[in-house]
């Protein structure tokens, strides 16, 4: 994949989130090649892995017990150092206002489970795209750091 690291720790981070751990071990088999791959299981464990080692991107469920995907992403995009980092949901819900509730919570992108490889990887690319051209701006002191 062009732009994108494939080796050792110069790989970008991708946090995966979801309360069934065979959903994770799908994407991460689908994605590590190319990213480090880290997981949480629940909202407060992925705010948690955030503050203390920020992803470059964050795939995650919505539907989660206790807090969900909607609620954490609204958390981290209350913290000015999580807040740019990009959300993609994974999930089931389909209707059109489920997808509104995604895009309000901050969502950089959905995808709807069952999860297509050749398209999660496509959006995912496409982020980490956008995130790249960013921090370059910003390198380049023609955008401020968030």
């Amino acid at each position: 994949m062009s732009g994108t690291p494939t080796s050792g720790k110069d790989k970008l981070k991708i946090l995966v989130v979801d309360d069934q751990p065979v959903n994770i071990q799908i994407i991460h088999q689908m994605l590590n090649a190319d990213y480090q791959i880290f997981m949480a299981i629940s909202g407060a464990q992925a705010i948690s892995l955030c503050q203390s080692n920020p992803p470059d991107l964050i795939l995650m469920d919505v539907v989660m017990p206790e807090l969900d995907g909607l609620a954490t992403c609204r958390l981290l995009k209350q913290q000015p150092e999580l807040a740019q980092i990009p959300v993609i949901f994974v999930t089931g819900m389909q209707s059109p206002e489920e997808e509104v509730l995604c895009w309000e919570a901050g969502a950089a992108d959905f995808l709807l489970k069952p999860v297509n490889a050749v398209t999660l990887k496509h959006r995912v690319k496409t982020q980490v795209t956008l995130l790249q051209q960013a921090r370059l701006l910003q390198q380049l002191g023609v955008a401020k750091q968030p």
